[in-house]
């Protein structure tokens, strides 16, 4: 019995173990993704998006002064980083609904290798779907005009943001067993905060009423920041702001994804 017991505390403990074990959970999430959906959706789709509301608003944005294809790649590129984050809830609702959770739990395994796990499979694809819109931002005119130093950056915030929001959407993934009803429901409540932003216009567009919570927003914060480290100029103001706001968050939805794992057999 007790040499079982420290087996098993053998296997879960130790940062080795806790490494090792996330990167093959990261591998098997990665896997049972068909290459055909990580193209369509972390590569078709996200040139589309690009191409077609440069075509609807570029000459329509001009006349405001507005150079479109600078200020819209960090709005796709924020807008995949949801998709990330629901692709995250709908593995978590999939994996309770299948049993494999359970199976986890029952395990000699780290119980934080199944979060880093996640976490390193959504990094990766935020980093898929951020390559292919600056690629195709550079096609159309958008460019890091801050040096290295600040796009680096600007990746590492957006998969920040990414990872973030992960955090959130896990916890409503985890007290699910229905993984299309919690990628539905995910797709229709992102939309708001996303839409009610700077995101595809400039926060003075807005109606009066609207705009100091368009311009304050966290969505906002991060886009600003996005497009400060992209543009030049003082990146310190928006950087912090959007830190803050992600610190804040990932303090909440972190305890709710904790909570939810625990509880999710």
């Amino acid at each position: 019995m007790t040499a079982s017991t420290g087996a098993a505390s053998s296997t879960e403990a130790g940062l080795g173990n806790l490494f090792a074990q996330g990167l093959l959970l990261a591998g098997r999430d990665l896997r049972r993704t068909s290459a055909a959906d990580t193209v369509s959706t972390m590569v078709v789709f996200p040139v589309v998006f690009v191409f077609g509301f440069l075509a609807l608003f570029g000459n329509l944005l001009r006349t405001r002064g507005i150079d479109y294809a600078q200020f819209l790649p960090p709005a796709i590129i924020v807008q995949w980083m949801f998709s990330v984050a629901i692709g995250a809830a709908f593995s978590f609702a999939a994996d309770r609904r299948s049993g494999m959770l359970a199976r986890y739990r029952s395990l000699a395994i780290s119980r934080g290798a199944v979060v880093a796990g996640r976490l390193a499979a959504d990094g990766l694809r935020a980093l898929l779907a951020i390559a292919v819109i600056v690629v195709t931002g550079y096609a159309v005119g958008f460019r890091f005009q801050a040096g290295t130093p600040a796009a680096l950056g600007f990746v590492a915030l957006a998969v920040a943001f990414a990872l973030t929001v992960s955090a959130g959407t896990s916890a409503l993934g985890l007290v699910s067993r229905d993984p299309e009803t919690v990628s539905s429901t995910l797709h229709v409540l992102y939309l708001p905060p996303l839409m009610i932003s700077s995101a595809f216009v400039p926060a003075d567009a807005f109606p009066a009423w609207i705009e100091p919570f368009v311009r304050h927003q966290p969505v906002t914060a991060v886009l600003d920041a996005l497009r400060a480290l992209a543009d030049g100029g003082p990146t310190a103001g928006p950087v912090l702001k959007a830190a803050a706001w992600l610190a804040g968050l990932l303090a909440v939805f972190s305890v709710a994804a904790v909570h939810a794992f625990r509880r999710a057999t």
